[in-house]
């Protein structure tokens, strides 16, 4: 277990941090870029979509390395659903850690981030949140494959 929470923790750290700068990017540019119908939702969703893509991402690489499935797909070897498990559980754990760990450095200061993860405590929890609801449905597509 605590080589698959090691595994996951550096994958999913990298995946967010990954597309973190890519959020920003995005977020500067529809900052700067004069747009009809901008909105204050627009960073909530770019921050949903990256994060969709990063849960998804993490949980497929984590669980493939924690696996070691070598050629074959993790996902439909016999211990897959214990592999997702673990890595979901660990996903969680990582994610809990994180949002402490800023709100340690960023959130109980009073740090005004306007919309950049992990400045902004909202910001950063709808990506955290889905990231992980992507980690939840990529587990449920385990459960149906293992009832198949």
């Amino acid at each position: 277990m605590i080589q698959t929470f090691l595994k996951t923790l550096v994958v999913l750290v990298a995946w967010l941090v990954a597309l973190d700068i890519v959020g920003v990017i995005a977020c500067v540019i529809f900052d700067v870029v004069p747009l009809r119908g901008s909105s204050g939702a627009l960073p909530y969703a770019i921050w949903i979509v990256l994060g969709v893509f990063a849960g998804f991402l993490a949980f497929a690489t984590a669980g493939a390395w924690a696996a070691e499935a070598g050629e074959q797909d993790w996902m439909e070897r016999p211990g897959g659903m214990a592999v997702g498990n673990r890595v979901l559980v660990s996903s969680l754990v990582v994610l809990l850690g994180l949002g402490a760990l800023f709100w340690w450095l960023y959130w109980s200061r009073g740090v005004a981030g306007e919309y950049f993860v992990p400045d902004s405590m909202p910001h950063t929890i709808v990506y955290f949140v889905s990231a992980f609801g992507a980690m939840l449905v990529g587990r449920s597509t385990l459960r149906a494959k293992a009832a198949a």
